[in-house]
């Protein structure tokens, strides 16, 4: 994809899921990346294994909820790349409760999911700047526009994710920095396969045919991480270059029925 090669980008979340395939995608097209991520078991390997292919990342332990904690992976990754053009913010914590969720519980799943993508564009906007220009992603949900059962928690968090890029995108046009968010529907990554199979007893194929998963989609199936990657890759990239402020859906058409 143009416009993507020799730039710098920090995922956050980047050592699982979504971000990790980000992670994959951003660097066989050329980026360097930060994977900022609390499990630093995981964030080293993948850090590892992208250096093993001879591409360039660095894994930073980062708490998203903590502003020091941002503000030294933003400035690391300055330092060590020579600047940052891009950011994926892609870290969240998945607190389902209903209205019955405690107040720690509130306060847990706003601090990452909310105000955590805040403080990292905060920090990396100045950045941004320097370079002339540059894109963000969120990753919000499709949960984020429908309502679910006993999901009160996290889908207002992705309510705010979706807004709050809208907003973040019209004060940061005039500065050349585009920012948009992915919505994906259900995906199959290694923490949904787990649910599936420890909760529901169902493998990838079971749940791809089940009405209540794969089949609340149109394309009768959930996710491969690797499929949201590409939309982010394509968002950051030159070709979205007349892109911002929308929340696009990836979501196999579950938001259209």
């Amino acid at each position: 994809m143009r416009g993507l090669a020799g730039k710098t980008a920090i995922v956050t979340g980047g050592a699982q899921g979504i971000g990790q395939a980000t992670v994959g995608r951003l660097v066989a097209e050329g980026v360097a990346v930060t994977i900022a991520d609390t499990n630093e078991a995981f964030g080293e390997a993948t850090a590892a294994e992208v250096r093993s292919t001879n591409a360039r990342a660095w894994y930073s332990k980062t708490d998203v909820a903590d502003e020091e904690s941002v503000a030294r992976t933003v400035q690391g990754t300055a330092e060590r790349f020579g600047g940052i053009d891009f950011l994926v913010n892609c870290a969240a914590v998945f607190i389902m409760r209903g209205i019955e969720a405690t107040v720690e519980e509130w306060r847990t799943i706003m601090d990452v999911n909310v105000m955590g993508q805040a403080l990292c564009v905060k920090h990396v906007v100045p950045y941004l700047k320097a370079a002339g220009g540059g894109a963000i992603v969120n990753v919000a949900s499709i949960s984020g526009h429908i309502a679910q059962p006993g999901y009160l928690t996290y889908n207002a968090t992705k309510a705010a994710v979706v807004n709050m890029t809208r907003c973040m995108a019209l004060d940061l046009a005039d500065a050349g920095i585009r920012v948009n968010a992915v919505n994906p529907g259900t995906v199959w990554n290694k923490n949904n396969e787990r649910y599936h199979q420890e909760v529901l007893g169902l493998d990838r194929a079971q749940a791809d045919k089940h009405p209540d998963i794969g089949g609340r989609h149109m394309l009768r199936r959930t996710a491969d991480p690797e499929e949201i990657a590409s939309t982010i890759a394509f968002l950051l990239s030159s070709e979205a270059s007349y892109v911002t402020g929308e929340n696009l859906m990836v979501d196999g058409g579950y938001t259209a029925i």
